[in-house]
């Protein structure tokens, strides 16, 4: 079965890497880390410039809000739904032809809607409280934006953090433009280090992963 994309958008730095090491036949472009970078930047228009009618896939990492997602899943989430409660629903045959290709693969694939956070959800108790009030089972950071601006869209998210434990919280490591201020990173680090190692552990899983993720889906991809 073949899949017919016209571009997929990752957050910059690792997982964009990840991604890039698949050598997927699609153009690839990275996107700031977080809601409000990434709406800033799809203003300024994406280089090249991107029709609004373009078939996109986001694919990078995400957190659970479930305790039946763990690191290393992988999530294709069918809803977008924003701090407001807002929702969007991703492209109904986009989803269906991803659907199908995992499983006529046998790979394994949730189904399930992400929260679109503004901010870093790093206290384990604000995750449950996200999924009892959102019915999400992933949070991420770009989906609600990207799907504004590119209506036919889908998302997979790999999990990289679990719904039990606190992470860092690394809020003050992300510049404004979604870049990372490692001095910041390496400080918030410095201040919880078991949930530090647990956070690495979960997105070099997730990442390991989110690679397997897209040469899985390379065969199938066609511009």
């Amino acid at each position: 079965m073949t899949l017919s994309l016209d571009l997929i958008l990752v957050p910059q730095g690792p997982e964009y890497q990840a991604v890039q090491r698949a050598k997927l036949p699609i153009p690839i472009i990275a996107i700031p880390a977080g809601l409000t970078a990434v709406e800033a930047a799809l203003k300024r228009g994406l280089q090249p410039p991107r029709d609004r009618h373009s078939r996109v896939l986001v694919l990078g990492l995400g957190g659970s809000l479930s305790p039946n997602l763990v690191p290393g899943d992988v999530v294709l989430c069918h809803t977008c739904i924003n701090g407001q409660g807002d929702q969007q629903q991703g492209d109904r045959h986009l989803l269906d032809q991803l659907q199908q290709i995992y499983d006529n693969s046998q790979q394994p694939l949730a189904y399930q809607a992400a929260y679109s956070s503004d901010r870093i959800i790093h206290r384990a108790q604000d995750k449950q409280h996200l999924a009892q009030t959102t019915a999400a089972a992933v949070v991420e950071m770009e989906g609600w934006a990207i799907w504004q601006q590119y209506p036919q869209a889908a998302m997979i998210r790999v999990i990289s953090d679990d719904c039990h434990h606190d992470l860092p919280d690394i809020s003050q490591a992300i510049a404004p433009n979604g870049k990372l201020n490692p001095l910041a990173l390496t400080h918030a680090f410095l201040k919880q280090p078991a949930a530090a190692m647990r956070l690495i552990q979960g997105s070099l899983t997730g990442l390991r992963q989110l690679t397997q993720t897209a040469h899985q889906l390379t065969p199938h991809l066609t511009p």
